[in-house]
């Protein structure tokens, strides 16, 4: 090659390295106007950055049909998910229809077996306690490069595998308080899953993707049940099983279900390593074998100037703001949210189990039914999640408006005693916090620096979440019991109007109508720094 040819080339692959760099800087610009709901300026920068890599200007017939071809392709990628989502649904799947068949039918179990209360909540404590200190453990392995998300995945359906079978062939109270521990121990698959959606899924999706996870898990509770009541009625009238043998018999099939999952996901995970490794997908954006060693040298330089102009992204984000709420104080709000909404879940379903009853003259079977029709609408609300967010402006938007919900159904289903108003405002309450929860998942994952610091947020998310157990039902409980002492008014808070019963529920209403501003704060100050990042790109821009 000579002096002058050389010369050329190496120009030529400095400037694609340039005019890469620069769309780069531009496609970030609009994904962060994109998020305050700018879609023609995404648009329209997207059309510049294309035109920019073909290294032309192009007519206006050539920019409109790259407008429509985008747009196109934008609609496609909202309703189309990548196969790597079936087994992350399936694994959560099939761990949270063991622990809706632990939550439903344990108590009784124990009881049967000689439990005291006491035991029965040891039983409930040690799943949370041992969840909240492994959880981010197990998500921390699922960040290693040499172990990933997909075997921490399958270990820990290996965990819900072991721990049904100690829980089926135990005879004393002690071997099933192992067995949760076990469970908890593994009880991992709710935030790999989220880590996961956020890794292999764009921006645009991982909403779409996190309600998928969200609706799998609460699919799992909701049948859960009905599978235990139904397998162990079949079990003694039809194959003659003693009545105390029944539920461990369901544990043994869950167990086999689980194995059966995780074969299937072994399956389809080594299928599509095999597609990937036999044909490189028709877009990669690495370069061939034949292609010249100026293109290879130029992807090179790119794809070390886009890592670094990610590295740059995630700090400005998160120090340059105007305000420190995003770098000090973004998850930390996150999960106070988490912990309220956390503790309307016990009021709506322990704390509500001793209230129906008394106050509404609600038997098992109303009881049960409630709990079955507020599962069914959380799945629904998952599946439409993803419009509910675009139609209400951003996830910001959504988790206030569910956490007003929450507030509006739990306190008034309290207050309001008559049908079919209760019944309404206790969907209302399961519906709202379904919204906040997904919606506060997401902002976990937008307010993150990159993909470790991503996976370790939402998996002290859980943590947090299963903290919350702990403690959240022993002082629900003992709410509920002095405010049943006064027919009318609280005895125990002279001059306070509380009626009986109401007082958990009335306090975390007003709990949650304390936090319901707290994800417009973000969202400002979110704003804020997007304005200044996206004014010094353009100063950088111009020199």
């Amino acid at each position: 090659m000579s002096p002058l040819s050389a010369a050329a080339a190496a120009a030529a692959g400095n400037s694609a390295i340039r005019s890469t760099y620069s769309s780069r800087i531009i496609r970030t610009s609009c994904t962060k106007r994109n998020r305050r709901g700018d879609t023609s300026t995404q648009l329209g920068a997207s059309n510049a950055a294309a035109a920019t890599i073909r290294g032309g200007g192009g007519g206006g017939g050539g920019n409109n049909d790259v407008s429509s071809s985008s747009t196109s392709s934008n609609e496609e990628q909202q309703k189309k998910l990548p196969k790597e989502l079936l087994p992350i649904t399936m694994g959560v799947f099939a761990q949270m229809l063991g622990e809706g068949i632990s939550l439903s039918s344990l108590p009784l179990y124990l009881t049967a077996l000689g439990s005291s209360p006491i035991m029965v909540g040891a039983a409930i404590s040690c799943f949370s306690i041992a969840q909240m200190t492994f959880a981010p453990i197990a998500v921390g392995l699922s960040s290693k490069p040499n172990i990933g998300r997909s075997v921490v995945l399958r270990i820990c359906l290996v965990g819900a595998v072991c721990s049904s079978l100690l829980i089926a062939f135990s005879s004393s109270v002690y071997g099933v308080i192992a067995g949760r521990t076990l469970a908890g121990v593994f009880a991992a698959c709710v935030p790999v899953a989220q880590s996961s959606v956020t890794d292999i899924l764009p921006q645009n999706q991982t909403t779409l993707g996190l309600s998928r996870v969200s609706a799998a898990a609460q699919l799992g509770i909701v049948v859960g049940p009905l599978a235990s009541a139904s397998f162990q009625k079949g079990f003694e009238s039809i194959l003659g099983i003693p009545a105390k043998r029944c539920l461990p018999a369901v544990f043994i099939l869950n167990a086999c279900n689980a194995m059966f999952v995780l074969a299937l996901m072994t399956y389809i995970d080594r299928r599509n390593n095999d597609n990937k490794t036999s044909s490189p997908s028709v877009g990669s954006s690495s370069p061939s074998e034949s292609e010249s060693p100026v293109v290879k040298e130029s992807f090179k330089s790119t794809t070390s100037e886009e890592k670094k102009s990610n590295n740059d992204i995630a700090t400005t984000t998160m120090t340059t703001s105007s305000s420190r709420i995003l770098q000090y104080y973004a998850q930390p709000i996150l999960r106070t949210i988490t912990i309220i909404v956390g503790w309307t879940a016990i009021l709506s379903n322990s704390i509500y189990g001793l209230f129906a009853p008394r106050f509404m003259g609600f038997g098992q079977n109303q009881l049960s039914a409630t709990y079955s029709a507020a599962a069914i609408l959380m799945v629904a609300t998952q599946i439409v999640f993803p419009k509910i967010v675009t139609k209400m402006g951003g996830e910001h938007r959504a988790c206030t408006v569910g956490i007003l919900a929450v507030a509006t159904g739990i306190g008034g289903q309290s207050l309001i005693r008559v049908q079919p108003l209760h019944s309404i405002l206790y969907m209302i309450n399961r519906v709202g916090a379904s919204i906040a929860d997904t919606s506060t998942a997401a902002m976990v994952a937008s307010f993150s620096k990159d993909r470790d610091d991503r996976s370790k947020n939402l998996a002290l998310l859980t943590s947090t979440r299963a903290a919350a157990r702990i403690f959240t039902p022993l002082l629900s409980s003992k709410m509920f019991e002095l405010s049943c002492r006064s027919t009318r008014s609280s005895s125990f808070l002279p001059g306070v109007p509380i009626i009986s019963g109401a007082l958990p529920f009335v306090t975390a209403a007003c709990f949650c109508l304390s936090i319901a501003p707290l994800p417009s704060i973000l969202r400002r100050a979110e704003g804020r720094a997007n304005k200044r990042k996206n004014d010094s790109e353009k100063k950088s821009l111009a020199t």
